[in-house]
């Protein structure tokens, strides 16, 4: 593209990948347009508020804050001075069928409560040590070398081959070599819940998420996560960005393999010649590009990259909870627990949850809390055959579920997010919460550049995409590939 064309480049989504992508893109001279389908700004990483209580719209907390602080650099923002991070001082609670009950946090401040409790913490944190002193060396490798950089095959394996051997195999298998104690093991593994992927099946290299706790802790930002987006906002605007929301686009116009401009709903066209994409490759592929302009290597990722699992948000406002740990897990052992990512047919015997009001309690009126938790969504090919009759069932067992565990519970009020609604509302493909599969490889992501000339893709299907520090990576790496092909980097 020639520098005195006069077309802006347009960024698809203002999350947290859109936002980013928009801003290095304005430092560097260009004049940039945000289109966003919502009517407001944030995509998963922001709040809504309810009768009073602040509610996440996806993101529950930030882990890696150092890679956070790295991403707020590289947009030219001082982190602390707009975002105030409050250390989770509890992160997580689990508690096994047996009644024993293991928190885990740091190596020092992790420990058993049951039987034989102060000869299994002593273990416990022997354990602890022993894999953080493995695999801490890998954790930093990622965090200051590979995350930070343009995605790479030869730059990952040149940073990380010599802890390969430490690698392989599944997170159970490594889980069970460092760990003895049954009770241990299943609290381990239920730190990696949130993947949708039963320990078994998950590769070992995803035990970084439970080294993310170990090494630098979990945080919430005061206000809510939808304080981080709103800081990339300003700053945006600063640098007179134009950000419509409620612009829902359409479609992408292509041309001899070189994009034209975007449609939106409206039937309004906006010429470009220079997108980055925020929505997952998925959405590019199968919705957004004409039939006859889809790279060939854009549907072989779309068909051979696994989706994420899909679940309803369950998030209550209420009184009774108590100032318990952020995450509580009430788990089976290591083993059973896939069993907690199928959907249940009465009320559900295991389940975990979030108490942010536990750590910021202005996030609730007074002397009340509130509880975000997932009810897994599992039998169905597409998120269309998921019906309300699903999620209403689905609702009432887990909050039967719930009641179990917190007796002294009183509901205010409750907000439900389904598969429709997270791919409606949040425009997540066929309501997958992750867009690819944690755990996926290294293969099976999007790249940032995509065989047409000037379309660009960031955010949940780019490596890295999914997390909150990753998600703006992944728009400053597409735009900085933008900016490389325009010859203004």
């Amino acid at each position: 593209m020639s520098s005195s064309d006069k077309s802006p480049a347009v960024v698809m989504g203002a999350g947290l990948a859109g936002l980013s992508a928009a801003l290095h893109l304005a430092r560097s001279g260009r004049r940039v347009t945000v289109l966003e389908a919502s009517d407001a700004i944030g995509g998963c990483c922001s709040t809504r508020t309810m009768d009073g209580y602040t509610f996440n719209n996806g993101a529950l907390y930030v882990a890696v804050p150092s890679l956070l602080r790295a991403a707020f650099g590289r947009l030219g923002i001082d982190f602390d001075s707009e975002v105030s991070l409050v250390s989770i001082a509890n992160p997580q609670r689990t508690v096994l069928d047996n009644g024993t009950t293991v928190h885990l946090s740091s190596v020092d401040g992790s420990y058993v409560e049951g039987v034989n409790a102060r000869e299994r913490t002593f273990k416990l944190r022997e354990e602890l040590a022993r894999l953080r002193k493995r695999w801490s060396p890998i954790y930093q490798t990622l965090v200051h070398d590979v995350l930070p950089a343009e995605p790479s095959l030869p730059r990952v394996l040149g940073r990380l081959w010599k802890y390969l051997p430490h690698m392989r195999g599944s997170v159970e298998r490594l889980i069970s070599a460092h760990f003895r104690d049954p009770d241990v093991q299943a609290a381990v593994a239920s730190t990696l819940l949130y993947t949708g992927t039963a320990p078994a099946r998950l590769p070992a290299t995803q035990i970084i998420g439970f080294m993310a706790l170990m090494e630098e802790g979990f945080h919430l930002p005061r206000g809510g996560m939808g304080v981080i987006p709103a800081a990339l906002y300003r700053a945006a605007r600063k640098h007179s960005v134009l950000i419509r929301c409620g612009a829902q686009v359409s479609g992408l116009r292509v041309s001899n393999r070189q994009l034209r401009g975007v449609e939106l709903s409206t039937g309004e066209v906006i010429e470009s010649n220079q997108v980055v994409a925020t929505c997952s490759g998925f959405e590019l592929a199968m919705r957004l590009l004409p039939e006859d302009a889809v790279p060939a290597s854009l549907l072989k990722r779309v068909r051979h990259s696994p989706l994420s699992h899909r679940a309803i948000a369950i998030q209550i406002g209420c009184q009774g909870v108590g100032n318990d740990a952020f995450i509580v897990n009430h788990v089976p052992e290591m083993s059973e627990q896939g069993r907690m990512h199928a959907a249940a047919l009465g009320i559900p015997r295991w389940l975990a949850y979030t108490n942010p009001t536990a750590t910021i309690p202005e996030l609730a009126p007074e002397n009340k809390g509130v509880i975000e938790f997932f009810a897994p969504v599992s039998g169905i090919v597409s998120a269309s055959d998921w019906t309300d009759a699903m999620t209403e069932q689905a609702v009432a067992n887990h909050i039967g579920g719930l009641k179990q565990k917190l007796p002294a519970l009183l509901i205010d009020t409750v907000r439900v997010i389904d598969p429709n609604a997270f791919a409606r509302d949040r425009h997540l493909y066929e309501g997958a919460l992750y867009g690819i599969a944690p755990g996926a490889a290294p293969g099976q992501f999007f790249s940032h550049r995509t065989h047409i000339n000037g379309l660009y893709l960031a955010g949940q299907t780019t490596f890295p995409g999914y997390g909150v520090p990753s998600a703006m990576l992944s728009g400053i790496q597409a735009s900085d590939a933008l900016l490389r092909d325009s010859g203004k980097s």
